[in-house]
């Protein structure tokens, strides 16, 4: 063939030849990369979307959330195992596990210790760098453009910002996907025979991550039928490079796969819990429930996402407008490009059965599989808007002016992903009471404040805990963030041991637990003092509950001459009352026992406004878990309690009075003394 006007032996014009190239190129499904970015740009690109990325996943790391689940301390029990020997392929608590994430945390754990920083320091090392192989991915699918745009929405999107901050395993399965199908890719551009192997190898590795996996066959069987297929417009295969790509993937999963044949109630013990097909989930009509679960599901791209809090904020779908409006022109373009469009929306599609076919859909851990290959259906998006601003047939004297155009429009709906991002996470997200108790902060609460106590031990003293082993077996995050010692006893607070010679004790209980008999463990003549102010709320509960009761006795060895001196021996060390709000008041009494009595006596609050009582509150002392028929000579009580008034405190005329008195006589017992003027057996207390 010759062009009109060129002599015969002439090369054809340049422009020709390119766009001839690009064309065998477009149909063989090979990237065409018409505005490659130059090395230098796409690196420095890069790693400013790493800072971003590295920014939202390590801000307020550990405090949001806050908490920790018991799915995460089930790791970090194992973790420790690990720690200690054991080298299993299998994790087979709490439903079943795989191993990869474990081992992880078991070197952040030897590094940094037990904490649930350390426990979800190994998410937001696998979240990082899942960032990088998007872009490994999306340049392998589409060139690098799409993979730099892949990799930033990766950074800024909300999921995968929250799966990197916490101790699940799921978030290690984006980054093998990425990697595996980036060489997959790249292998059949390329035809090389360690590409294929890298790519096996990696895809096998990723069944040692989390349980979806076990559903990517189905989108890799999909592509092979691609690649048979001419209109697909796929990259011809090097058929003896899949093979070596196979049984790489074979040679590593086999190992598992032993394992789990030894142990089958690990293959589908947990899908059989929440199939769509249980009848304990679709209440006789699964394909009904199934049609819900699609359209739900369908939703939750760009309408209405996860519901469950430890998943995301609920309801709030995976992408803000702009990346929702990006997907779906990124959806056409695929569609239209076939080729490795075709495979990404394969992928998406089959990766969407994990949560399509089990209960609570859209479930974000179950769906994250599609990660981050869902991400690049909005690059694809992006790109095209900047590809259209910047092409010779737009309005533009100068296509450079295009081109900047196109990036900055790219650019701005990044920014408005980061911005959506931040909003939601550190703000509402962050401040949520749903969060809080759906990641059982109570428990991290209780075990902090449990260490706290042993590592604040005097020289020459001796601490204990006592737990309740209801309590201490119910929370792995308790077993977990306190370390067992023979300082932490778990017991039956209803048959407790003998009392040993602990100077100071601490004894921890569930609401509702006999618990009276452990009284007996407290160091006679120490402060005792009661707290209450932990709650949770499960999953299914309307509201929140009490979550734990605990006692400390600790060595008082004030000699405060009493406020006031009562009968039977009961003294009034200290009194005091602070405005927690214009109408609320937070009283803290101090008593001692200088005899054994035998009366549950209850301790009056009263707020006065001339001779008319404004607010009151009335009960045993410590919330009754300490009665005062169990009060031995020398204990010291703190007895705490808040009063509602029914108007806004007046300083100048307002006075609060306290006192005991019997229930059954409703007779106030008598002040023998006082240093404050007392009338009819009422302490007046000052308020501040």
């Amino acid at each position: 063939m010759r062009v009109a006007g060129a002599p015969i032996d002439s090369p054809l014009p340049s422009s020709i030849m390119r766009l001839s190239a690009r064309e065998r190129l477009y149909r063989k499904g090979l990237r065409v990369d018409d505005e490659r970015l130059p090395t230098r740009t796409y690196i420095l690109s890069l790693a400013a979307v790493l800072l971003v990325a590295l920014v939202l996943r390590a801000a307020r790391f550990g405090e949001v959330p806050p908490g920790l689940y018991h799915d995460e301390a089930y790791n970090g029990i194992d973790a420790l195992a690990v720690l200690q020997g054991e080298r299993p392929l299998w994790f087979p608590a709490n439903n079943g596990r795989e191993p990869l994430f474990i081992y992880l945390v078991a070197l952040s754990v030897r590094l940094f210790g037990r904490s649930p920083e350390a426990l979800r320091a190994p998410a937001l090392l696998l979240g990082l760098l899942t960032v990088p192989a998007a872009a490994f991915m999306g340049t392998s699918l589409f060139g690098r453009r799409v993979g730099l745009l892949t990799a930033a929405i990766t950074a800024v999107t909300l999921w995968p910002v929250h799966l990197s901050r916490l101790g699940f395993r799921v978030v290690s399965l984006p980054l093998f996907v990425a990697l595996a199908l980036g060489f997959l890719w790249r292998g059949l551009r390329s035809g090389r025979r360690q590409d294929y192997l890298l790519a096996g190898a990696l895809y096998g590795a990723s069944f040692y991550t989390y349980l979806a996996a076990r559903f990517t066959p189905l989108p890799l069987l999909l592509l092979v039928g691609l690649l048979a297929w001419p209109a697909a417009r796929l990259p011809r295969p090097s058929w003896k490079g899949l093979l070596t790509s196979a049984a790489a993937a074979a040679i590593v999963v086999v190992p598992l796969a032993i394992t789990l044949a030894r142990q089958p109630q690990g293959l589908g013990l947990r899908i059989g819990q929440v199939s769509v097909f249980s009848p304990a989930i679709s209440h006789g009509d699964p394909w009904g429930t199934l049609a819900r679960h699609l359209w739900r599901t369908a939703q939750a791209f760009f309408l209405r996402g996860d519901r469950i809090p430890r998943h995301n904020l609920p309801w709030r779908p995976i992408f803000e407008p702009g990346l929702g409006a990006a997907f779906i022109l990124g959806v056409v373009v695929a569609l239209r490009r076939r080729g490795a469009g075709w495979f990404v929306l394969v992928w998406v599609g089959a990766m969407l059965l994990p949560t399509v076919l089990a209960e609570d859909a859209p479930h974000f851990l179950r769906a994250v599989g599609v990660q981050p290959v869902l991400f690049v259906l909005p690059a694809l998006g992006l790109d095209a808007l900047w590809r259209g601003l910047a092409s010779p047939g737009a309005r533009w004297r100068h296509r450079l002016v295009g081109y900047r155009l196109g990036a900055t429009a790219a650019v701005l709906v990044l920014i408005g992903g980061l911005a959506s991002t931040a909003r939601d996470y550190f703000g509402a997200y962050a401040h949520s009471p749903a969060v809080y108790y759906h990641f059982e902060t109570a428990c991290r609460e209780l075990a902090e404040r449990l260490n706290g106590f042993l590592e604040a031990e005097a020289p020459g003293s001796r601490r204990v805990v006592y737990v309740s082993s209801r309590l201490w077996e119910q929370w792995p995050a308790l077993r977990f963030l306190v370390p067992a010692s023979d300082r932490v006893r778990p017991i039956s607070p209803g048959s407790p041991p003998a009392p040993d010679d602990a100077a100071e004790v601490l004894l921890v209980f569930q609401p509702g637990e006999e618990y009276l008999p452990s009284l007996s463990l407290l160091p006679p003549g120490t402060r005792i003092a009661v707290t209450s102010d932990l709650y949770e709320q499960g999953d299914l509960e309307p509201q929140p509950r009490p979550y734990a009761i605990v006692l400390s006795a600790t060595a008082d060895a004030g000699t405060l001459e009493p406020i006031a001196s009562l009968e039977h021996g009961l003294d009034l060390l200290e009194a005091g009352a602070r405005r927690i709000a214009p109408d609320r008041l937070r009283v803290r009494l101090v008593w001692k026992a200088s005899e054994q009595l035998s009366v549950d006596y209850v301790t009056f609050a009263q707020v006065l406004r001339g001779q008319t009582m404004i607010g009151q509150k009335d009960g045993p002392p410590a919330a009754g878990y300490v009665p005062s028929s169990r009060w031995r000579p020398g204990d010291r009580i703190v007895d705490e309690r808040e009063v509602t008034l029914e108007a806004p405190l007046d300083p100048a005329s307002d006075r609060l009075i306290v006192g005991l008195y019997d229930r059954a006589t409703m007779a106030r017992l008598h002040v023998l003394s006082s240093r404050v003027p007392v009338r009819d057996d009422a302490i007046p207390v000052g308020i501040e």
